[in-house]
């Protein structure tokens, strides 16, 4: 007769060899003769384990642990059996007794993470990677793992070093370049999108990438990219709604309307109670009707909504309406930096300016503001007693928010301060020279030592300034005497002299609004008794393009370098007709005489149904009587010019 060990030798050659009856019969066989036979008691258990009869497993192998509970082995596998019977928590103890016996395993350790983050024991599980780590820091897995998890857990600059370290070990890993781009694009890391583009590249199959992909693209204002990528993660699942509702915001961002509208429809079909879809909707085809109440309908506190609606009736010129809306959206959610951002540009537009330069300070937390926070460690300065010391003042936005309110320096000088400017190199000509400025240096050269700083359109705020007391002295700013003697030289003449801009900057997400173009202006060029120049730059020039123009015209634009430039020009004008751009600025800070030419629904800075401005006095504001509609425009302003004209003559 065979002793006991002959008989679990032969059960055990049995059991590996899957004839599995023959086995367990042997198994039972030996467990009747020896009731507490610890090793049958394992085997049998893990037999019954692999035929998925789990209940009798946990029992058997339960009997095993408790005779002998040294053996790291049957712990384990008991925690195993704990983890397919849906007990993670179990299993994380049982991993734990193990490793206590066995410190130094890593198949310990990493299955005991396992466990413990299924069970919800973060902290556990964490520390249990940390320590696979350690045991064995060539293996990519636990470090991927720990980087996921402390992602989660928003240690994102933790994770992103634990994803770096698990890439540099294992180049193939596609869920962690993917982790690692996502957790770069939270803390704002350049190389999130490359990240995320090897995680594509290694999960071809998976649309998430491709979703995250689009969304770093999107955050980063690369619109193309990020609707390729998206087009790419809906070719992969037709019915994810975020990658949906991504690419219709991409799209809109370049006036591709038709096919954000077509992935909106296609969301909406899928999911009609889709609040974030109709409010989307409501971007992409501004005409949808009830779109953005839809979304309120569906979800009253949807504060995208409120503040898209608000912005909605600021346009058509509701602004009590609009204000309502914008003070909801910002008691709903008092810490976001977007629903004061849109109310500030609502106060300021009805000309509460107070009010409006408390909520334009949120602008810095909005996500897609043009300028980001410079990140100095200087205090920003709001008003203190600043005698005696340096302060810097750096542009912000666009160069006609610099002209309009370069015209704070002075003031700043005023009390005390020694003042630095720092500006976009093609206004350093123009800037130098102005009252009260010390030093003007181009972004990117090195800064003087200084002890306060402030972003220009931070100093209305930090003068308290209100309509009534805007410094609107002009000019603040001066054309170099040399250039604009050569230039009235040059320009001297019979006729009106005036100075022509049609377009903005395209990249701004009004321009398409506030740029009536050159077509538009054409009747202007009808008016006798003039002479027109051209001071367009940019794209807008394009619009010269293949166009006849009458010999009353003449294009300066091949001729002007920088600002400086331009302002010599304009020193020599008559008149400067502008749509709301920077030169309309620059001629309002040179005391140029200024007609401005205005959407229905303009920028805030020109407040609404007045024909002056309050930052400059030789302005004459021209507006949209109806939205688009620049053809009354520029008939008003050439009736206007043909007036001016005869007074003339």
């Amino acid at each position: 007769m065979a002793t006991l060990d002959e008989a679990l030798t032969i059960a055990l050659d049995l059991h590996t060899a899957g004839r599995t009856d023959e086995a367990e019969t042997l198994y039972g066989r030996i467990l009747d003769a020896v009731p507490g036979e610890p090793n049958a008691l394992h085997l049998y258990g893990l037999l019954c384990a692999q035929g998925g009869r789990l209940e009798q497993a946990a029992g058997l192998l339960e009997k095993a642990v408790a005779l002998r509970p040294g053996l790291p082995e049957y712990r384990a596998n008991l925690a195993m059996l704990h983890q397919a019977r849906g007990n993670p928590a179990a299993a994380a103890e049982e991993y734990r007794a193990a490793l206590r016996l066995c410190p130094d395993s890593a198949a310990l350790a990493f299955p005991l993470a396992g466990a413990a983050r299924q069970a919800g024991q973060s902290g556990l599980a964490l520390a249990a990677y940390r320590r696979t780590i350690l045991i064995q820091p060539d293996l990519a897995e636990p470090m991927v793992q720990a980087g996921i998890l402390l992602r989660y857990a928003g240690r994102t600059g933790e994770a992103a070093s634990a994803l770096r370290r698990a890439v540099r070990l294992r180049p193939d890993h596609g869920e962690a370049w993917h982790h690692l781009g996502v957790a770069l694009q939270r803390i704002g890391g350049p190389d999130a999108a490359t990240a995320l583009a090897q995680a594509v590249a290694l999960l071809p199959e998976d649309a998430t990438p491709r979703l995250n992909l689009g969304r770093a693209h999107y955050d980063a204002g690369r619109w193309g990219a990020a609707a390729a990528a998206l087009r790419g993660a809906l070719a992969l699942d037709p019915a994810n709604d975020g990658a949906l509702e991504l690419l219709a915001a991409a799209r809109h961002k370049v006036g591709g309307e038709g096919e954000a509208v077509t992935a909106l429809r296609r969301l909406l079909r899928l999911r009609p109670d889709a609040a974030n879809g109709w409010y989307a909707l409501s971007l992409a085809e501004p005409g949808a009707p009830g779109a953005l109440r839809r979304a309120l309908a569906l979800q009253p506190d949807h504060r995208n909504a409120l503040s898209g609606l608000a912005n909605r009736l600021r346009d058509q010129r509701e602004i009590a309406a609009s204000l309502r809306l914008h003070d909801r959206a910002v008691r709903l959610e008092p810490a976001s930096a977007e629903a004061r951002w849109n109310r500030s540009l609502a106060r300021l537009l009805a000309g509460d300016l107070p009010g409006g330069w408390e909520d334009y300070e949120a602008r810095w937390g909005v996500a897609d503001f043009p300028t980001k926070p410079r990140g100095l460690p200087q205090p920003l300065w709001c008003g203190e007693d600043i005698a005696g010391r340096t302060i810097l003042l750096h542009e912000e936005q666009g160069r006609g928010d610099a002209i309009q309110f370069v015209r704070y320096a002075p003031l700043v000088a005023a009390r005390g301060a020694r003042v630095l400017l720092e500006v976009g190199a093609d206004l350093v000509p123009l800037f130098r020279g102005l009252p009260g400025v010390e030093r003007v240096v181009a972004r990117g050269e090195p800064l003087p030592a200084f002890d306060w700083q402030c972003p220009l359109l931070s100093l209305p705020r930090a003068f308290a300034t209100r309509l009534e007391t805007i410094p609107a002295t002009v000019p603040y700013l001066t054309a170099d005497p040399a250039r604009a003697a050569a230039w009235r030289e040059r320009l001297a003449g019979g006729g009106l002299a005036v100075g022509l801009v049609w377009a903005g900057n395209p990249q701004f997400a009004g321009d398409r609004k506030r740029s009536p173009g050159l077509a538009a202006l054409i009747p202007l060029l009808a008016v006798p008794g003039c002479r027109f120049f051209g001071l367009q730059l940019g794209p807008g020039h394009d619009d010269l393009a293949g166009r006849a123009m009458p010999s009353a015209f003449t294009d300066l634009a091949p001729e002007i370098r920088d600002f400086a430039d331009t302002a010599a020009i304009m020193a020599s004008l008559d008149l400067v007709v502008s749509s709301c751009t920077a030169p309309a600025h620059l001629a309002g800070a040179l005391g140029v005489p200024l007609w401005v030419l205005l959407s229905h629904a303009p920028d805030w800075r020109w407040l609404l149904d007045r024909a002056d401005s309050p930052w400059y006095p030789t302005a004459r504001l021209f507006r949209q009587p109806r939205p688009g509609d620049w053809a009354a425009v520029a008939a008003e302003a050439a009736a206007a010019l043909a007036e001016r004209t005869a007074a003339r003559s």
